[in-house]
């Protein structure tokens, strides 16, 4: 017998015996077209995304359904699974476990894919889709598949008062009701679905005791998206100690998550306190001098970022950034040069930083990016290589309140918002989980190498010249120096030794 389904054999009815509760109810009702379907465990998700999938068949001749997850096994073990087992047989049609898919009798279909590959769905034409632990996806995903969601077999077309379908005067179709759905079903988790969904969402519905409020800006708001949270104990039919059981000896960032529906958990940041930082734009004064540091990109964000410093203060303020990809040599030379059209004549602090990686090479056969640049009159100088140092350094900065980021930097705002250690277990442990996770973090590896460029106290500008150590170089040293020239060291504990102003001009 189907879970959800009863059967009159006399008169041969099915009917389905669901009994939403109410915030799976708040769900079912929601007019918008793509729904973040987000909650701790055991608040009923996969039922309320299954139940959605149903209710789109029976009202949807010939719908096409596509739902998947980063891996076959987070949608087989779960709604795959419950699906065909809450599905009667007399609305099937026919079925292909090899091809993935169930057809059934008013000409719908139901599709499993894995969506590790975006590029994969591109030839999909969808009525709905349902993306399953969607925070284990790319934010590609989930906006490749709103460009697949165009099967208007969901929709019907609004008729004039003459009885012909009604169309605009360049001919588009007018439609009177469109029940086109994506549903992203996740766990809370602070990438793309809370920077792409939660925080854009024209509503947010927030079921049980969630502690935590989302103000969304009004022209931020996307009328298309809604999002629902709900916290584990809105299920009333779980057992009477199920949240007790599950949050004892659990950490706080672990019960935040996956029982309170916190978006909002700090657990593996890298900069728990950034977010502190972001103050309104100013008119940069034109005595403060500019620093800049690039992050070359081609696929991903090639980001420049500029900070100007109040050195009477000790303060350093990211003003600007500036991000595009797919350019050439030629066009970011350009890009950089109108970018800093503002920065007065010999207002440079020093050559502006580079990735490390774009600088020297012992291959001298071959040009590096830094030669590249050479040719449009740019003089890049590499930046700190230690990830380590770079961490250090710029937590500092933000603790000793010496660095300020204009609310206008969008997206390095949401870089440092998410940027983290790799998620370890309830047991303490992870893989490499002293280092951050190496994605997302163009505009993060810029302001690292301008911290690192400067002196611990940027006051110390005015008084003498220091190295990123915050010694004063322009005293004696009693440490030996080597009599090599640079190109035939080994120094593994600094690859490209520059880094600091004295060490580029010395």
């Amino acid at each position: 017998m189907c879970p959800s389904w009863r059967e009159c054999i006399a008169c041969n009815t099915y009917v389905n015996v669901y009994v939403p509760q109410p915030h799976q109810v708040a769900l079912h009702r929601d007019p918008h077209t793509f729904i973040g379907n987000f909650g701790g465990y055991g608040t009923g998700k996969t039922l309320t995304s299954r139940q959605e999938v149903i209710k789109h068949i029976l009202l949807t001749p010939n719908a096409n359904i596509l739902i998947g997850a980063n891996v076959n096994s987070q949608y087989e073990q779960t709604i795959q699974r419950e699906l065909e087992s809450d599905i009667p047989a007399a609305f099937v049609a026919d079925s292909s476990n090899q091809k993935k898919y169930i057809d059934f009798v008013n000409g719908a279909r139901i599709m499993y894919r894995p969506f590790d590959d975006p590029d994969k769905l591109r030839s999909y034409n969808l009525s709905m889709f349902v993306i399953v632990e969607a925070s284990e996806t790319s934010t590609e995903t989930f906006h490749q598949l709103k460009t697949r969601l165009r099967n208007m077999s969901a929709a019907v077309q609004a008729i004039s008062s003459d009885g012909t379908p009604l169309v605009t005067a360049d001919g588009i179709p007018v439609y009177s009701n469109d029940w086109r759905r994506g549903i992203i079903e996740s766990n809370p988790d602070s990438g793309w679905i809370r920077t792409d969904v939660l925080m854009v969402s024209d509503e947010i519905h927030l079921h049980g005791n969630i502690k935590d409020q989302y103000l969304v800006p009004d022209n931020q708001r996307d009328a298309a998206i809604s999002s629902h949270v709900a916290e584990t104990s809105v299920n009333k039919y779980l057992p009477t100690n199920f949240v007790r059981d599950l949050t004892r000896n659990k950490p706080t960032w672990w019960s935040a998550r996956y029982v309170y529906g916190s978006f909002s958990y700090s657990e593996g940041l890298v900069y728990p306190d950034a977010m502190k930082h972001f103050i309104p734009a100013f008119e940069i004064p034109i005595g403060w001098p500019r620093i800049v540091a690039y992050d070359y990109g081609l696929i991903d964000d090639s980001v420049f970022l500029f900070g100007a410093i109040d050195v009477q203060k000790g303060h350093l303020y990211i003003y600007k950034e500036v991000r595009t990809n797919g350019k050439d040599v030629a066009a970011l030379a350009a890009l950089f040069k109108e970018a800093s059209s503002d920065i007065p004549v010999g207002g440079m602090l020093a050559p502006p930083l580079i990735d490390p990686k774009s600088g020297l090479r012992r291959d001298y056969s071959r040009k590096s990016l830094i030669d590249h640049f050479l040719e449009y009159g740019i003089a890049f100088r590499p930046g700190y290589v230690n990830v380590d140092a770079r961490v250090m350094r710029l937590n500092t900065y933000l603790a000793s309140g010496r660095i300020s980021i204009f609310d206008s930097c969008d997206a390095l705002r949401t870089e440092l918002r998410d940027y983290k250690f790799p998620a370890r277990t309830l047991d303490g442990t992870a893989s490499n989980s002293d280092k951050p996770v190496d994605k997302n973090n163009h505009g993060i590896n810029a302001l690292e190498w301008i911290t690192m460029d400067l002196p611990s106290d940027p006051r110390n500008i005015l008084q003498g010249v220091f190295d990123r150590y915050g010694k004063d170089i322009t005293r004696a040293s009693t440490e030996p120096r080597s009599t090599l020239p640079f190109a035939l060291q080994d120094d593994d504990s600094n690859t490209y030794r520059q880094g600091s102003l004295y060490e580029y001009f010395a």
